[in-house]
């Protein structure tokens, strides 16, 4: 089956009724094949007596629901049939779904019931953008999602819906195999595996490899196994990197990923006057080899790294900073804004200010608890993003993660997460989630369109499939 796709874009001038028609063509990527090709540990099964994920009506038909959106983009876009989400530095202007937009959000059009409607092996949609909407340089158009559609990766006026959660499964199952999931630090999709990291009650740092059925299950797999099978174990025994008192059941620290071939500790708790002192460990992926030392960071008043508590009884984790591009972001005491500190040069830290105080620790769900996480190139909190050059997005305030306390571990259009519930039998829960705002055509125009507020604009899409 191949794709074809053609935009039509018709702007009117309200005041002199000129009318200008930009026609142009577009090319298919990847996102929707790999929106069903990718079966990450068999979670479109019912497994095990588990609710499965509604696809109809979230999924299908795919033109309504996984292509029901369009996004509308400042610059062009790179032409990569792999390219499937934009750089968070190319603005968005617009964007439109399967819905009249009753808000007041002048970025979102409203789809023209009238005119939309099946066609012979497709569809034509149309969008209508009033005088106030969508005003700018318009060099790229895609299909996207129908909920990537709705506000993009996040604005002022819905709930986000850059998430949408395709399934939550949960298994009771020990305390000490619990941990090996609340303590993912990365997943190893195509190879089958994942690290988890934490501290015991000795101050030791245990390094996990667990192999996991994400692409590959074997012939005597039953996807309900509790914990998989442990392939190795490292303990690292540091002398810097401690908790103040190793016995307790709790420490305010959390690993990450560095993307760079090493894996980074942070420990420090928050701290209101200034001068915050930073424990951290680097550790090298390749033979588990590591440094350690401590900052202190002048005049910098810090939000806890992160919290880790009952190491392999009934353990939770708190996610509370996030890595990107080599810098450790973690929130300031006043939730006004985030430190951005260079893991490998302390002395390379800003401050980034929201212009607001955060509501963060508002409307996290069923023991949710992870607060920051990251999407693309995009930190998130539940009330704001950071974009890829740093600057700060407010949006409306909710948490989309529920039953989560571990990053969002992204594969193509979908992501993964962990997470705990402690009502009744300890449960773990596994959650997979598909990250909507995906580029599933890429259109860039020969002529940028300049739409102003003294225009009106009807977008009309076809797309249809040959054999």
């Amino acid at each position: 089956m191949q794709l074809i796709g053609k935009t039509e874009i018709t702007l009117t001038d309200v005041k002199t009724g000129k009318v200008d028609v930009i026609d142009d063509e577009n090319m298919i990527t990847n996102a929707i094949s790999r929106v069903f090709d990718n079966n990450i540990e068999g979670m479109f099964f019912n497994i095990d007596g588990e609710r499965g994920t509604n696809w109809a009506g979230s999924l299908l038909p795919i033109c309504g629901y996984a292509l029901g959106g369009i996004l509308l983009y400042t610059d062009p876009l790179e032409e990569n049939e792999n390219n499937i989400y934009a750089p968070s530095i190319n603005p968005c202007v617009g964007y439109a779904n399967m819905e009249v937009n009753s808000t007041a959000n002048v970025m979102r059009g409203s789809l023209n019931v009238a005119e939309s409607e099946k066609i012979e092996n497709g569809y034509k949609y149309v969008w209508d953008f009033a005088t106030s909407q969508a005003n700018g340089t318009i060099s790229a158009v895609a299909l996207t999602h129908r909920n990537g559609g709705i506000g993009y990766w996040g604005d002022l006026h819905r709930t986000s819906s850059k998430l949408l959660e395709m399934k939550n499964g949960n298994t009771s199952i020990s305390g000490e195999i619990a941990s090996r999931y609340i303590d993912v630090v990365e997943v190893n999709f195509d190879e089958n595996y994942f690290y988890s990291i934490s501290m015991d009650t000795s101050n030791q740092v245990l390094i996990k490899k667990i192999r996991k059925s994400f692409r590959k299950l074997g012939l005597n797999f039953s996807l309900t196994e509790d914990g998989d099978e442990l392939l190795e174990m490292t303990t690292l025994t540091p002398s810097v990197f401690l908790k103040p008192s190793a016995s307790t059941s709790y420490g305010y620290f959390d690993f990450f990923g560095g993307e760079d071939g090493y894996w980074y500790g942070f420990l420090a708790p928050s701290n209101s006057s200034g001068n915050a002192t930073i424990k951290w460990i680097k550790i090298q992926k390749s033979d588990y080899s590591y440094t350690e030392g401590s900052w202190t960071l002048s005049n910098a008043r810090i939000n806890q790294i992160g919290y880790h508590v009952n190491y392999a009884t009934s353990p939770n984790r708190y996610v509370e900073s996030v890595m990107r591009g080599g810098y450790l972001y973690v929130m300031n005491y006043d939730k006004t804004g985030m430190y951005k500190i260079n893991a490998n040069n302390s002395a390379d830290i800003t401050e980034i200010s929201f212009g607001f105080t955060s509501n963060m620790y508002a409307n996290t769900q069923y023991d949710g608890r992870t607060y920051i996480f990251r999407l693309a190139d995009i930190i998130f909190g539940s009330d704001f993003m950071i974009l890829e050059d740093d600057r700060v997005v407010k949006t409306i305030n909710g948490n989309p993660l529920t039953s989560c306390c571990t990053p969002v571990f992204q594969y193509g259009p979908y992501g993964i997460t962990f997470g705990r519930n402690s009502s009744g039998s300890y449960t773990v829960y596994k959650g997979l989630w598909l990250i909507t705002p995906y580029l599933a055509t890429i259109n860039n125009l020969a002529t940028a369109v300049i739409k102003t507020a003294d225009k009106t604009m009807k977008i009309t899409y076809t797309i249809t499939e040959t054999q």
